[in-house]
């Protein structure tokens, strides 16, 4: 078993929950009750779920391949994906004013190097 890996697919896991559950009351309800035009609406709720499906599945895969064994191909990419996360979000927390204005960019961070850690120790 590839600890490492089933770390990183833990973190992604608490990204996943922490995005659908706390950022559901944090962002998602705030911000689609302040949306005028449907369509608007309706393309927001899609990138929140589109998202949501993301992170979920970027933590299952990781969690399945820590147990089996397998390529590490999926969690350098997960890694990858989570890196650019942080990224994002650390230069907008920045932007308004100090790293701990958007602390997202910590687990996803986290994520990003207990990942890229199950692939490199991947025999």
């Amino acid at each position: 078993m590839n600890w490492w890996m089933l770390a990183g697919g833990a973190m992604a896991l608490i990204c996943a929950a922490g995005h659908a559950i706390a950022g559901w009351g944090m962002f998602y309800r705030p911000i689609q009750s302040h949306l005028r035009s449907e369509l608007h609406a309706g393309v927001f709720g899609g990138m929140w779920h589109i998202i949501t499906i993301n992170f979920t599945l970027s933590a299952i895969v990781p969690i399945a391949l820590s147990i089996r064994g397998h390529s590490n191909a999926v969690a350098f990419f997960v890694a990858a994906q989570f890196a650019g996360y942080a990224a994002v979000y650390l230069v907008i927390s920045l932007r308004l004013g100090g790293a701990l204005k958007l602390f997202q960019w910590m687990p996803f961070g986290a994520t990003a190097i207990l990942s890229a850690l199950g692939a490199i120790t991947t025999p």
